[in-house]
């Protein structure tokens, strides 16, 4: 096992070797939850990647939804947030905003395959609360981390953020690769050093894992849907050190990290609902089982899908 010193929360906290059934939950108007491996409650920090500290560009996993839900309409990551304000006076004291991708892939074995779609969504990034002095070294040094309600003194503040795919007709398969990337000062589709020479709080911006306690030694599946390769992560890293392999399979690259992760898997959660049939062709198949009607309910069959593209019942 490799124990990355990328990955880190306040309280030094690694995953819990508890494993969750998989099951399908609703999600209200956003649709369905059809996969989640987030946090029902956000604790105040997660374990986390920080990609400026880690030369990354882009860091995702793949996975494997539940039901038969396709039709994406949301895509909710938990980030985390080591800026503090005081660093950035001149900013707004509410935060600040950053422009944010999430590309989807097709699997091809185990490899990213072809890019189903890239959706790049401008989000509301919050400061990190002010450091107490009286919190001890959480590796970082004395005084730098803050403490939260729960009495405890972390490094960064959790927090989501959440992908509107409503109307982008993005049609998902039943497994898929996904990655999170945005610009650092250095690292990125486009790095910001040339504009920002001294930097800016996106430095300090992380993608969380969790669960966030135990030994990170062990498979933790999801609450909905499963980790296909619940040991390894895809990477897109300059250094090597960043990949469990060394970087053995490559770098600048979004690959595969065949060498385990130890569980620790991008907090995430994946919502979807039907599409309607646009022919009888739809149907056929398998094809009824990934549509619905208008008002949500499904089909019992591949007749029952016909008849409402003939009657609208």
């Amino acid at each position: 096992m490799i124990v990355r010193r990328l990955i880190t929360a306040g309280t030094g906290a690694v995953l819990v070797a508890t494993l969750l059934a998989s099951s399908v939950a609703a999600a209200g108007p956003g649709g369905t939850v059809i996969f989640d491996n987030t946090a029902a409650t956000l604790p105040p920090n997660l374990p986390s990647v920080g990609y400026e500290a880690t030369s990354t560009s882009e860091w995702g996993t793949q996975v494997a939804f539940a039901g038969t839900q396709r039709l994406l309409t949301k895509v909710v990551v938990t980030m985390s947030t080591w800026a503090l304000h005081s660093a950035y006076p001149s900013m707004p004291s509410a935060g600040w905003t950053h422009p944010i991708t999430l590309n989807l892939y097709n699997v091809a074995g185990t490899a990213p395959g072809t890019l189903i779609t890239s959706v790049t969504q401008t989000f509301a990034i919050p400061w990190r609360p002010a450091a107490d002095p009286t919190c001890p070294d959480t590796g970082y040094g004395a005084g730098f981390a803050w403490r939260a309600s729960d009495g405890k003194c972390y490094n960064g503040l959790a927090f989501n953020i959440t992908f509107d795919l409503t109307g982008l007709g993005i049609i998902a398969p039943d497994k898929l690769i996904f990655g999170i990337a945005y610009n650092t000062s250095d690292f990125g589709a486009t790095p910001l050093r040339a504009t920002a020479p001294t930097g800016g709080p996106y430095d300090s911006l992380n993608v969380a894992t969790y669960p966030g306690t135990g030994n990170g030694t062990v498979a933790v599946q999801p609450s909905v849907g499963t980790f296909p390769l619940p040991l390894d992560t895809y990477l897109n890293s300059t250094w090597s050190g960043a990949y469990g392999d060394n970087g053995a399979g490559g770098l600048g690259t979004f690959r595969l990290d065949p060498v385990s992760w130890g569980g620790y898997q991008p907090a995430v959660q994946f919502s979807a609902g039907f599409s309607t049939p646009a022919n009888k062709e739809a149907c056929k198949g398998s094809g009824w089982q990934a549509l619905g009607r208008a008002d949500g309910s499904t089909f019992k069959n591949q007749g029952d899908c016909i008849q409402y593209v003939n009657t609208g019942k």
